[in-house]
């Protein structure tokens, strides 16, 4: 394993932002598995960085930092998610990836941000001008969908949000609100006695994109929590990337 670290994509005021990239060994241009770490929107870095097993199957893997709720409040963990990945394009000429292969990945609030970026592609308040934020594929551990009827702390969503949890703003942030049938493949993953998320919120997101027709797996983990350790996730996991990434 080859580890790039502490690349610095994009300072705000005083803070600077990083990507931590890992690269397989003896693999040319593996595809890429962009990790965007959970934390209820508000605490974790780039270090808490989930699927790294996955170099040993010949994929690369970043994981990013955004900022916090406590620091921004949305839309900024988005938008900065999404200027990583562009970041990470417009220099592949230092990075040897494959940017044509990219499942954006994530658990709890970070299953959430990798759902909108999975439908938002293009979003121009978002993404830096002219780049290419588009991914190939998301894998979605358990994240909210529809911020206003959340299950866990309004506190939680409101200071992610920057106001109350009945505004408008949470429709913003919702990734059922942009699904429209050109979202790329979809796998989701949620235990049922989940009492952080409860797993209606992926019910839902499943159910919006089969209404659109887009390609959707749902993986429900019998009395799985809020986080669990299941080698059937894993297998689950790896069937859904090499059939999209090694066919």
């Amino acid at each position: 394993m080859k580890e790039i670290v502490d690349i610095a994509y994009r300072t705000i005021g005083d803070m600077t932002l990083y990507i931590d990239l890992f690269l397989p060994d003896n693999v040319e241009s593996p595809p890429l598995i962009f990790w965007i770490h959970g934390g209820a929107w508000m605490m974790g870095d780039r270090k808490w960085c989930g699927l790294k097993g996955q170099l040993e199957r010949g994929y690369a893997v970043a994981s990013v930092d955004y900022r916090l709720s406590t620091i921004a409040p949305f839309p900024a963990c988005i938008e900065d998610c999404k200027y990583a990945l562009a970041f990470l394009r417009q220099n592949a000429d230092k990075y040897p990836v494959d940017f044509s292969k990219v499942c954006v990945a994530g658990d709890s609030a970070g299953g959430h941000l990798v759902a909108l970026m999975g439908v938002s592609a293009g979003h121009k308040d978002w993404e830096p001008e002219g780049s290419d934020c588009s991914v190939n594929a998301v894998i979605d551990f358990y994240g909210p969908t529809q911020l206003r009827r959340i299950d866990h702390d309004d506190n939680v969503v409101e200071t992610l949000l920057g106001v109350s949890v009945t505004s408008a703003k949470g429709l913003m942030a919702s990734p059922l609100t942009y699904i429209n049938g050109s979202e790329p493949p979809f796998l989701i993953i949620h235990g049922d006695k989940d009492d952080v998320v409860n797993i209606e919120h992926s019910r839902l997101l499943r159910n919006e994109l089969e209404k659109y027709g887009c390609s959707v797996a749902m993986h429900t983990v019998f009395g799985g929590g809020h986080g669990f350790d299941s080698p059937a996730v894993d297998a689950v996991v790896n069937d859904f990337l090499d059939y999209h990434f090694k066919k």
